[in-house]
Parts: structure tokens; sequence; C-alpha cells
């Protein structure tokens, strides 16, 4: 039977879900959830937490949230800001972090009794996360042996997981506020296509900081709190968690304290501790409305935060909607993620779904413009996507030997400086020769794909010869051959090996193959062959040569066997 796998990678909780033709599953990933969490909605939630226990082996979810250990939470948050974190006594690149709780993942999966293998899968982000942190995403499932078919924003997927009891010719407003980010989007189903029309969210806001606030809120009030020590002060903030999440369906929590004894807490005093915080979730609201009129047919609020009855009820006002009952707030966005991939394998063939960008992608030009610069739009904000966009530019000045090509993503109304506009990468081209400015027109194309990266060419406009064409990446690895190293590292970190890459590469396949094996045979020629290890090239090569001597009824095998392999070695892809 096909089966097609979705992935929410949250902030502070992961979740995986599998698709059939027949239904949808969210898979347990995690058998060590705590007795007092028990029946809060957590028994299919993997939380998003990397720790290390006492011989320096790496622990994640429910024993690095609740042990005494070292520990990270919330990875994603630092995808679009940080490059190292730090663990205790040991530092990480944030991708090998990533990388670890994918391999985590992975190895879960393989242990719940599925007989699939997870090495692909729908991968869903926050419809407000930037070039930096999409490709972070992409990368880190790859190095753990997961390709990623397709990135997709969660409030999409949230949709997605009950399209068919949505029903046709409807909109609908998701409000998905999790740990860490706030996304609200639009969508129309129009006959079982869902197109997102309008999106707004924030980026750093959610349970993360709500914990934090009420927290704030507490401490002064607890006798001796101020010496606690931070082992004392994690505790404490993992008990206040699973209190804030009681007191969404009752008025009083009781909240243990470090070395014994309790305090209660009521929901009137967390709804006042986190009021303004609660109340910046109104302006994303109001925009996506404004941007996109008409009534709301279905309100879906997703996310743990989104749970909140002060958040249920003043979004449910603005809206003029209440939120649909029948949609699991901690599992819909993986298994609506699960479902895309189902579409992309044609697992699923009566819907289909179209996402959009959050912010508008552009270049930075300075004729004529203020000393920083101007953002000149390519793709515009709320734009389906794949999309495509070629635009026409000239060199600042006569004889230039190269011009900078600077990928802007943010808002094109605001200055180039603003928090809200980010450099995602900056290159220098080389000019064909030396001319006179307005004979050295060129012309720059993005083509945004479905798998949420940027691929950016630059051609001249007289010869029509291409002066680079790239791949939008970051992190660690700027190039293609760094990337083993990490995956090494990924390796070790999860005791494991890999051997000393070697550069051969295989040659073209016959034209006798179909165009979607010759497409495998170059993949793994081209990106995967020259950067692997000596024994997986042996493994692939012979796999090719499978392929080239396969006949006819043969063929679609040995291709999918190749490309089973390729999936090993998704962070090249």
């Amino acid at each position: 039977m096909s089966v097609a796998y979705g992935i929410d990678f949250g902030t502070t909780n992961s979740v995986l879900a599998r698709a059939t033709a027949t239904g949808t599953e969210a898979i347990a990933l995690d058998d060590q959830l705590p007795g007092e969490w028990q029946g809060t909605g957590f028994d299919k939630v993997l939380p998003s937490v990397i720790g290390f226990d006492r011989a320096d082996q790496p622990l994640f979810g429910w024993l690095a949230k609740t042990g005494e250990g070292a520990k990270l939470e919330a990875v994603k948050r630092l995808f679009a800001i940080e490059d190292e974190v730090v663990i205790g006594s040991k530092k990480l690149r944030v991708e090998i972090a990533g990388a670890a709780f994918f391999r985590h993942i992975q190895q879960r999966a393989a242990a719940s009794g599925l007989l699939e293998r997870l090495d692909r899968a729908v991968v869903t982000i926050p419809a407000n996360s930037r070039g930096k942190a999409r490709y972070r995403t992409k990368l880190t499932a790859g190095l753990a042996g997961i390709e990623v078919s397709a990135l997709i924003n969660e409030p999409t997927a949230a949709a997605m997981a009950h399209a068919r009891a949505i029903g046709q010719n409807q909109r609908i407003l998701v409000f998905d506020w999790g740990g860490g980010t706030l996304d609200v989007t639009v969508l129309e189903a129009i006959d079982g296509i869902f197109i997102e029309q309008s999106s707004k969210g924030i980026q750093r806001l959610g349970g993360i900081d709500l914990d934090t606030r009420f927290m704030e809120t507490l401490l002064p009030r607890i006798p001796g709190s101020g010496s606690w020590r931070p082992l004392e002060q994690g505790l404490f903030r993992v008990n206040l968690e699973r209190a804030k999440i009681a007191l969404s369906s009752s008025e009083v929590a009781t909240v243990p304290l470090p070395g014994g004894g309790s305090i209660e807490v009521t929901r009137g005093q967390f709804v006042e501790a986190v009021r303004q915080l609660v109340e910046r979730t109104r302006e994303p609201v109001e925009t996506c409305l404004r941007e996109s009129p008409g009534r709301i047919d279905h309100l879906v609020m997703v996310g743990g935060s989104s749970k909140i009855p002060a958040v249920q009820g003043m979004i449910a006002e603005i809206v003029g909607a209440e939120p649909d009952p029948r949609i699991d707030p901690m599992t819909a966005i993986a298994e609506g993620a699960a479902i895309a991939d189902a579409i992309l394998q044609g697992i699923i063939a009566d819907l289909q779904f179209f996402v959009g960008t959050e912010h508008a992608l552009g270049t930075v030009v300075h004729n004529d413009a203020p000393p920083e610069g101007k953002f000149s739009v390519l793709i515009g904000r709320n734009t389906k996507y794949p999309a495509r966009a070629t635009d026409g530019y000239t060199p600042a000045n006569d004889f230039q030997e190269a011009v900078s090509v600077q990928v802007i993503e943010g808002d094109p109304e605001k200055p180039i400086g603003h928090e809200d506009n980010v450099i995602l990468k900056d290159w220098s081209v080389t000019l064909p020769e030396k001319r006179l400015k307005q004979d050295s027109a060129f012309h720059i194309t993005y083509l945004y794909d479905v798998d949420g990266i940027l691929h950016v060419t630059v051609r001249d406009e007289r010869s029509g010869r291409i002066l680079m064409a790239e791949e939008l990446s970051f992190g660690a690895a700027q190039d293609r051959s760094q990337l083993p190293q990490l995956r090494r590292e990924v390796d070790q970190l999860m005791n494991g090996t890999a051997p000393t890459p070697n550069g051969l590469v295989g040659g073209p396949p016959p034209s006798t193959l179909s165009a979607a094996s010759v497409s495998a045979v170059k993949k793994a020629a081209d990106k995967v062959i020259p950067f692997v290890p000596d024994e997986d090239r042996r493994r692939l090569e012979a796999l090719i040569v499978a392929l080239e001597g396969a006949g006819p009824q043969d063929e679609a095998d040995c291709r999918s066997a190749l490309e089973r392999e390729l999936r090993v070695h998704a962070y090249l892809l």
C-alpha cells in the first residue's frame, strides 16, 4: 500500500503523520510521556527538545524535556538568527542539532513498527518563515536522510487536514499559534484546490513567550524563588507549562514547587499576565481580513496556544465564526502535510494545493535611490508558487567588471535597513567585458519552487550568456562539498560512523531510458556521487548499472531502488 508522510517540525512540539488513499493518522513517537501529562492531548506529540545525559549520549523528546541534564528547546526558532547552539558543554551548529532531531524522528518511526521507510516527507514551516529558516529546515531533514518533497506553510496544512469536511467553494481563516510563532492565513477551497489568499504572522511569539511572561509575574510572589538554581527554575517552568494547559479547561491549577510544596494559579491570573501578548495576535488577523475581504466560512485554530479560551473568544469575535471543533489542534498540521505528500505522489487525486509567499522577494538597486538602496521587487507578497519572475537591470557605472546581486526578502514599503527586511544572499557576478552601462544590461530571474527554495539566474542581455545560476543556500556549508562533513557530524552525534568521501562521477545515462530514469541517473551523477564515501558511491553506481541494463518491464523497479538510495543523501539534493 502506498504511504505518504508529513512532519510538523514545531518550535516546541513535533508530530509525524502518514496518509494513504483511505485516511490519515498521527504516529506516536515517544513512549516516555510522564503520567502527569496523560490526558492533555500530548500522547502523539514529541517535544522538540534535545539534551544530553551524564554519559554525553543525546536525549530527545520527553526524556530531554523533563530530565535534569543540559537541554535545548525550540531549535527551529534559532534557524533564522543563530549559527551555533550550546547544550551544556557541547557547542553544535544549528543544522547538526536540527538534523539530529529529524534523525530521532526517523528512528522512532522505525521503532513504532511502521513497515514503510521514512525517507521522504512533506515538512511544514511557518507561513512567515524566511529564506534562511526554510533552507535550514530542508537541509536538516536531508542530513537525517529524509528527502523533503515540499515545504508547505503550516496554516495550509492545517486546512488540508480536514479538506473533505470543509467542502468546496469555502473561505477558511487558519489561526496557527504554537510554541514559537503565530501564522494567520486566509485560504479559498475551490474545486478541491486550496489557494492562499493572504498571510501574515509574527515570527517570535508563542507559547514559550506566554510561559515566560506568566513565570515572570509569579516568581516575585514565591518566597525563596530568587535562590533557585537553573535546574530548579527549569523544573518549575515545565510544571507551570502543564498548569497553563490545564487552565484551558479548568479555572484553577496546582503548580508543584522545587523542593516540595505547591502554589495555586487561576485562569484569571494567567489571562491578565499574558493580556498584552494575546492582544498582539489581533493585528495579523485584521490584516488578512483586510487584504482578502469577504465572509469566512470556517475558522480553523491549531497549535497549543490557540486552545486558550481567551484567545478563542477574541479571534472568533474578530472573524465572525466559531472555531471548527472537528480539528485536533495538536496533530492537524502533520496530517495535512501527509495529505500534501500523498497529493504529490498521486495517492490522493481529488485534492490539490497552492501556497504563496508571505514576504516580497527582490534585489537591491542604487540608481536614484537612498544611500542604502531601494527594494526592487521581483516576486510580490502573496504570490502563488512555484513562481517565476524576471526583470532587467544595468550596472551603476560605465565599464564595471562586476555587479553585486543582493537577494532581499521583506516589505518593499519599508527602508532597506528595517528589521522586517533581510538580505538573504549577496553574490558578486562578474560581467563578460567592460562596456558602457547602457550596453551592459542584464536580466535577473527568480524561480521560487514548491520546495520553498529560491533559484536565481543572471543573464547577459547582449550575448544571452548565463552569468550566474545559483540556489539560495545558507548554514554552515556554503557549497556542496562541505555538506558531507555535516552529515558525518550528525552520524557521530547519533553514534554512527561515516568514511571519507571520494570524488568519482558517474557517466551519462543512455538515451533509451525514460525521462524519469534519465533524471534520476543525472541527479545521482551530478549531485551525489562526487561527494559521498566510496561505499555509498559503489552502491549508487551499481544501482545505475542495473537501471541502465533493465528492460522495459523492470525499469520502474530499478529506478525506484535508485531513488530510495538517493533519499539517504537528501542533504545533497
